[in-house]
C-alpha cells in the first residue's frame, strides 16, 4: 500500500511514518508534504497513479487541506488528521473519508488503515467541499483558526505578508490577489471563498463576489444607483469597490 503524508509539523510527520512502517509491513510512504502547494505539486506529478491512501492534516502552513481538493482531483482514499473536536470533523466526513484525532493512537490508526483497505473508493470532492464550506460558514468565530500572515511564493522565494498589512483582496480573470496598504500587489493560490474562512471577520468584509476589504481602509460610503454602496478609500483601487445590493444591510451593520 502506497501512502502519502500531508502534515505541516515535521516531528508529527515522521512519527506517523514510523508508526505506519512498524505496524504494516506492506506500507510504503512514497512522499510527504507540509503545504498545500507541495501537496498539489506531488499529486499532479503522479504519472503512474495517485497513492492508495493519503493522510492529510487539516490545517497547513499555507491554508487547509480542502484547498488541495479545490485544485486536484483526488482518487486516493483519504484520512484526515486533526486536533478539531469530533463534532467538527463529522462535517468533513464524506464518502470513504475517515479521520483521526490528534494525538494519533496506534489502535485508531490501525482501524483507519483497515477501513481504507476494505473501501477503496474515489473521494467525492464536490460533496466534501460543500460540506466543509457549509461548516465554515456556520462555525463560531471563536473556533476559527485565524491567519496572522499569508505566505506568497515568488519564484524560488517566499514572502510573508502580515494580515495587518493587507488593504484588500480581489479576484480578476480567475486569479486572486492581495494588495497591501503600501500598494504592493501579490497573487495568491486560493480563492476568496477560502480566504474569507481564514481572516478575522470583524476586521474584513466581503463587499462583493470579487473583493474583501479591510475595515481600516474604509473612509466612508456613498449611495449609488441600484441600491448599492461605493466604498471611499484613500487609495486608487485595482478593482471596483462597490458593495453589492444583497450585502448592503449586513455591511452597514458591520460598520456600526
Amino acid at each position: 500500500m502506497n501512502i502519502f503524508i500531508v502534515e505541516d509539523e515535521v516531528v508529527t510527520q515522521m512519527a506517523l511514518a514510523r508508526m505506519l512502517n512498524s505496524t504494516f509491513p506492506d506500507v510504503k510512504v512514497v512522499g510527504t508534504a507540509r503545504t498545500v502547494r507541495e501537496s498539489v505539486d506531488f499529486l499532479r506529478s503522479c504519472e503512474s497513479g495517485q497513492p492508495d491512501l493519503i493522510f492529510m492534516d487539516v490545517e497547513l502552513q499555507d491554508g487547509n487541506c480542502f484547498d488541495i481538493f479545490r485544485q486536484v482531483d483526488i482518487t486516493s482514499n483519504v484520512v484526515l488528521t486533526t486536533a478539531y473536536h469530533k463534532y467538527a470533523v463529522e462535517a468533513f466526513r464524506v464518502g470513504c473519508i475517515d479521520y483521526l484525532l490528534k494525538p494519533i493512537e496506534p489502535q485508531a490508526l490501525c482501524g483507519a488503515v483497515e477501513r481504507c483497505r476494505r473501501n477503496m473508493n474515489i473521494v467525492s470532492s464536490k460533496s466534501l467541499l460543500t460540506s466543509f464550506d457549509e461548516f465554515m460558514k456556520n462555525k463560531p468565530m471563536a473556533d476559527r483558526k485565524i491567519k496572522k500572515r499569508f505566505i506568497i511564493k515568488l519564484g524560488d522565494n517566499f514572502v510573508l505578508v502580515p494580515v495587518s498589512d493587507i488593504a484588500y483582496f480581489y479576484t480578476e480573470d480567475n486569479a486572486t490577489y492581495i494588495v497591501t496598504k503600501e500598494g504592493v500587489n501579490y497573487i495568491i493560490n486560493f480563492p476568496l471563498d477560502v480566504i474569507i474562512t481564514q481572516i478575522d471577520l470583524s476586521e474584513f468584509f466581503r463587499i462583493s463576489r470579487y473583493c474583501i476589504i479591510a475595515l481600516s481602509e474604509i473612509r466612508g460610503v456613498v449611495k449609488i444607483k441600484g441600491g448599492r454602496l461605493k466604498v471611499v478609500t484613500d487609495f486608487e483601487p485595482k478593482c471596483e469597490m462597490t458593495v453589492s445590493r444583497a450585502r448592503v444591510d449586513e455591511f452597514l451593520e458591520w460598520l456600526a
